[in-house]
């Protein structure tokens, strides 16, 4: 019915501390547990002037520490930022943490900060997040081999059976082509049909599952809130949300995804009708019998948790009761 996502931006305006943000973020994957969530997703980015969470199998962790059901996802895991093998260790210690509940989607990046200071060669990345996959996925499947000279065996092997279920996500065709090659999920950016046929083109060449992405339908905002009063609300949230958009709009420069906004203004961001948005109950529950589910962004921009919370309660008062009748 819904799922929350949690990246810790933190404008400079915000009353609110990183340490705030980071307990709220416990609190509200409990609640999600409770009201029957169908995941709550960390992100991750490097070098951020707002703090945007740099270690998401940490927070991983801890949502796992206290809950005992709920989907727990980290995506986009930028794997070019990690040694693979102690990667794989990490993860695998979580899964059994979790008992098989955390999911990974992993990604490129694309911020020159990024790759520069984890010593990235921008211009060999393709290759590099290739090498680094087949790395991860022998590491976990508990192979022996040789890497770089290096005689590799991870242990313990990880709960799942499988391994932690993993994807890969992207918004090109190359992105496509590779999460095929390698029988990962394909998380795309958009719901081009190019990508997608890529995707399934390869996965055909290669022997795998086609069709095995999920895309987000047009028109599914990704970071929503909802109020009884919505002009009252844009009044106190816009300024976060819009620090979100901003920020991204910076890094993305164009590129279209599900965060994109074209927004400089509280009102352009309103009228946009997009990613950002604040709705009624009743708009919630029309937007869950048509989307299936409500993508929620509860502390985006670094909201204080007291205003994220009478948006959540909001939901389990009303949204949600009223779906269910």
């Amino acid at each position: 019915m819904f799922s929350l996502r949690f990246d810790f931006r933190l404008a400079p305006s915000s009353p609110a501390t990183m340490a705030d943000l980071y307990a709220a973020s416990l609190d509200m994957a409990a609640w999600a547990e409770e009201n029957g969530a169908n995941n709550v997703l960390f992100s991750q980015h490097h070098a951020s002037p707002d703090g945007y969470l740099p270690s998401p199998l940490v927070m991983a962790g801890a949502a796992a520490a206290r809950t005992s059901s709920l989907p727990i996802a980290v995506g986009a895991l930028l794997l070019l930022m990690y040694d693979p093998i102690k990667l794989a260790e990490d993860i695998a210690v979580l899964d059994h943490l979790s008992r098989g509940r955390i999911s990974y989607i992993i990604g490129l990046g694309y911020r020159d900060e990024e790759y520069a200071m984890f010593g990235v060669d921008k211009g060999n990345r393709g290759k590099l997040m290739e090498e680094r996959i087949e790395v991860l996925q022998k590491a976990l499947a508990g192979e022996e081999f040789t890497w770089n000279g290096r005689r590799i065996h991870v242990t313990p092997k990880p709960f799942s059976a499988n391994g932690p279920v993993m994807a890969y996500g992207g918004g090109t065709p190359a992105a496509a082509r590779r999460a095929a090659r390698f029988g990962l999920m394909f998380a795309p950016q958009t719901n081009a049909q190019r990508i997608l046929d890529a995707y399934d083109e390869e996965a055909t060449r290669q022997g795998h599952p086609t069709g095995m992405y999920h895309v987000l339908p047009d028109g599914y905002p990704t970071t929503l809130f909802v109020a009884k009063d919505v002009d009252k609300a844009w009044d106190r949230l816009g300024p976060y949300m819009l620090h979100d958009a901003l920020m991204y709009g910076e890094w993305l420069g164009g590129t279209k995804a599900s965060v994109s906004s074209a927004a400089s203004t509280v009102d352009e961001l309103r009228a946009e009708e997009g990613s950002y948005r604040i709705v009624t109950p009743d708009e919630a529950v029309e937007m869950i019998n048509r989307f299936g589910s409500l993508g929620l962004q509860p502390l985006s921009g670094g909201l204080p948790p007291e205003l994220a919370w009478e948006s959540l309660e909001l939901i389990e008062k009303e949204v949600i009761p009223a779906v269910k009748a």
